[in-house]
């Protein structure tokens, strides 16, 4: 394996899916991220749906990747960032404030890191329940809302709303041990909705409005966006295994097999309907045990992928009207939107226009770019990037006094 001749700038994405596992080298070292490398497998031992169900298979299948990307003496200078795909995840927003009075305060980074820590402690979080990040959505600086970054600016009251993503417990603990066992240290381990909007949205889009449809295996996620922030996500435990299901009861067959033929013969595309086709229901040995018209096949499709779409998009309407977000642009990712037809037939059948959410901005493989299910680990690299700028202009100190002034706390703080 021959190394990057330079690690600086480098980083590496891990995407834990609820089908396939993927490592990726990046460089983000210009104004878009690079990526150098990627190794993939589906159905990856250990796993299941996203979620560790055998430790010793799941850590040996990750192995096997980080070991064909880089080698294991390059893992110390390379960090680690870990998406995680499954929608396990729940949001909360909390929010507290400080108060300098009598004396107005000038704010800086030191402010800022108090504000969030103690907004972090009053959180009153289930027990149960771990976090995996605590993303600063706005502050509040005496009475004016909405500040994105209050450094510098003199204060009687500084306060700042929390987006706080969590996961359980014991679910969290299992992929983190993964990671453990193979003496690597993330860097953090995001819900994939954070990647996906930065993968997906533009800025004139999360001011307009942006409504992203993820609809994964698992569950079908809405990512709402409104006047440059995010507005919500809401989960809807209706993703594109409930088609499968819905298949394998009408014929009285496996999940397995069900899942097979939708993934072969399946399409959105309503010049399929006519096909006398047979399509094999159930396969052994190479012999078809089972099989039926494809005119029929699709017949059912259809009619569950129609009652399946139109409750997804009731549930998006309902959150709209709550947040009150009018005509936002749409956007669908996730595996199940690339079934053949699957725009034309929602903008038929349901009278919406929307389109696929691809990454943009990102220097990759072409494949990996149309796939809309590939959006939240593309997504993390340029996460990397505006959320490390972010985190800089707001937890770091400026200037050498500044600086110096952390650091003596710092030192305060560890020693006393």
């Amino acid at each position: 394996m021959i190394l990057p001749v330079d690690l600086k700038n480098k980083c590496v994405v891990v995407y834990i899916g609820t089908r396939k596992l993927m490592v990726m080298l990046g460089d983000i070292g210009s104004s878009h991220p690079v990526v150098l490398r990627t190794e993939e497998v589906l159905f990856p031992e250990g796993f299941e749906k996203g979620l560790v169900c055998n430790l010793q298979n799941a850590s040996v299948s990750l192995e096997k990747l980080l070991n064909a990307i880089l080698p294991p003496e390059a893992w110390e200078q390379v960090p680690v960032y870990v998406v995680l795909g499954n929608s396990r995840f729940k949001m909360y927003r909390f929010s507290s404030c400080e108060y300098y009075s009598p004396e107005r305060h000038t704010i800086s980074s030191h402010e800022v890191q108090s504000v969030v820590q103690q907004t972090r402690n009053v959180a009153t979080l289930p027990l149960t329940e771990s976090i995996l990040q605590a993303i600063p959505e706005s502050f509040l600086v005496n009475d004016m809302p909405a500040v994105r970054n209050p450094v510098g600016l003199e204060a009687e009251r500084l306060g700042v709303t929390l987006q706080i993503y969590t996961m359980e417990f014991q679910a969290f603990r299992n992929i983190a041990k993964i990671f453990e066992t193979l003496d690597i240290e993330a860097e953090g381990f995001f819900p994939k909705v954070l990647p996906l909007s930065e993968a997906v949205l533009g800025d004139a889009e999360k001011q307009e409005g942006g409504l992203i449809l993820d609809i994964a295996d698992d569950a079908t996620q809405l990512v709402l966006w409104k006047n440059g922030l995010l507005a919500g996500v809401r989960t809807l435990p209706m993703g594109g295994h409930y088609l499968t299901q819905c298949l394998a009861k009408d014929w009285n067959i496996e999940e397995r097999d069900a899942e097979k033929v939708k993934e072969k013969f399946a399409t959105l595309d309503p010049r399929e309907q006519q096909s006398e086709e047979l399509v094999p229901l159930v396969t052994r040995n190479e012999k078809v045990q089972q099989s039926i018209p494809r005119k029929e096949f699709l017949e059912k499709f259809f009619k569950h992928a129609h009652g399946w779409m139109g409750k997804i998009l009731e549930s998006a309407d309902l959150f709209m009207q709550e947040e009150k977000v009018r005509y936002p642009h749409i956007l669908f990712t996730g595996g199940a939107v690339m079934t053949d037809g699957f725009l034309e037939w929602v903008q038929k059948e349901f009278s919406r226009d929307g389109k696929l959410g691809t990454s943009r901005h990102v220097e990759a493989p072409q494949e990996l770019i149309r796939d809309p299910a590939m959006a939240p680990a593309l997504g993390m690299f340029r996460w990397i990037m505006t959320y490390k700028r972010a985190q800089e202009d707001l937890f770091a100190p400026r200037g050498l006094v500044g600086k110096s002034v952390a650091a003596v706390r710092t030192w305060f703080t560890n020693y006393f």
